[in-house]
């Protein structure tokens, strides 16, 4: 996956470890209380906790900062990860047991078949003063360009909490559809539960995901 990726208004670029004034941009961003929970994380109390976060969380092959075209500070975080055992787990069981959403027709095979092998998991936030632009939107596309074209990825898998319908409407428009609910999920910066509904994209349908 390139190192940075560019869409019409955005360049999705690595994280500068080490950086201050990255971290008192990202500590302007992450200390928001209505921005961390929503996602599992704790607002940020320091900028010596963006230093460490940047240093030790964004570290990822495929986390990148968000950042507008023509300003290089970061607005947001996107990564593309391989998908974690616990989803693995929660989707093979609820393809067993017909736990699925109404409106998921794929069977068990499809969802084993789906769930393995190279496929990733979406995570993601946006400092709040830019929400309502589409900018996640147009960043989640930018990335699942990358998840099928470079990692090969047979499908891109995302959740986010049922309390977070914002979340969910970025993913519909980024046509991950819903496969089911993870009941009581734990939350371990948070110390929280939360049920989240589960949502997948499979390879099959990336020539409609472009921006």
């Amino acid at each position: 996956m390139p190192a940075v990726i560019e869409t019409q208004r955005l360049v999705l670029r690595p994280w500068r470890v080490g950086d201050l004034a990255e971290a008192e941009v990202l500590f302007a961003l992450a200390s928001d209380p209505q921005v961390g929970p929503r996602c599992g994380w704790m607002p940020h109390h320091t900028v010596r906790d963006s230093l460490e976060t940047i240093a030790h969380v964004f570290t990822g092959a495929g986390n990148r900062a968000i950042t507008l075209r023509g300003d290089d500070r970061p607005i947001g975080c996107v990564e593309l990860r391989p998908m974690n055992d616990d989803l693995v787990a929660a989707v093979r069981g609820a393809a067993r047991s017909g736990a699925l959403a109404d409106d998921c027709a794929l069977d068990e095979a499809s969802l084993t078949a789906l769930t393995a092998g190279a496929a990733q998991e979406l995570g993601y936030w946006l400092g709040r003063r830019y929400w309502g632009h589409g900018y996640m939107t147009e960043a989640l596309r930018a990335m699942l360009r990358r998840a099928f074209a470079d990692l090969n990825a047979p499908a891109v898998w995302g959740e986010h909490h049922l309390s977070n319908p914002a979340s969910g409407r970025v993913m519909e428009r980024c046509e991950l559809r819903p496969v089911c609910v993870r009941r009581g999920v734990w939350y371990p910066l948070t110390k929280e539960r939360h049920d989240c509904l589960v949502r997948m994209l499979p390879a099959a349908r990336t020539d409609r995901s472009g921006e």
